[in-house]
């Protein structure tokens, strides 16, 4: 299986309040904060869409309301349902799972996850987050998905590197599982927001045919 290492996202993040369960001892400062995740994807065919499209996927839900998407020209995107997949494009693993359009695949789009943002001036709402606090998302925030149809399984590994992006599956730094053709698996994860103006981590994903 032909490896590439290739990055497609990045996770920024300001301060505010968000919809994920938060607590912490921080109090609320005006001095936005960065939050940015590289995450390298090992595996990948090429460009890494056919491997999102015929293989397996990995993908995010950003329906919170302070989770959005930034493209590669600066765009912030609020709407998920534009990204792939978006509902013309099949991405369903077997015929009782229908993926919701609020999930946009890592692999397949050239996107940043935003974790806080305020468009207030321009309009829109202010979802920043708290400083020092911890923001809880349940089962689903990432979905492992194989959609292979010949019977292939796949194994996919996160891990992660500081601590920013933690609890994935409920795990600490690093989650690994098998995923067997036709199947989703749904995870959680957890956001650690610290007191620095910048924090940074890497997240790598890894697949493998298994």
């Amino acid at each position: 299986m032909k490896l590439n290492r290739r990055s497609v996202l990045g996770l920024i993040g300001t301060v505010g309040i968000g919809s994920g369960a938060a607590f912490g001892s921080g109090a609320f400062s005006s001095v936005s904060a960065t939050r940015e995740v590289e995450v390298n994807v090992v595996g990948a065919d090429g460009n890494g869409s056919e491997i999102a499209t015929e293989f397996t996927d990995v993908l995010v839900d950003a329906s919170a309301d302070e989770v959005a998407l930034r493209d590669t020209d600066g765009n912030l995107i609020t709407d998920p349902s534009t990204l792939f997949p978006t509902s013309s494009d099949s991405l369903t693993p077997d015929d009782s799972t229908t993926l919701s359009t609020n999930y946009v695949s890592l692999i397949a789009n050239d996107v940043s996850v935003v974790f806080g943002y305020d468009t207030s001036d321009s309009g829109g709402s202010d979802e920043r987050l708290m400083p020092n606090s911890t923001y809880d998302y349940s089962s689903g925030f990432f979905k492992l998905v194989n959609n292979d149809g010949n019977g292939t399984n796949f194994n996919v590994d996160l891990d992660t590197t500081s601590g920013l992006l933690t609890g994935i599956g409920g795990s600490t730094n690093s989650y690994s599982e098998d995923v067997s053709a036709g199947s989703v698996s749904d995870l959680s994860a957890t956001l650690e927001t610290g007191d620095s103006a910048k924090e940074t981590e890497d997240l790598t994903i890894t697949i493998t045919e298994v």
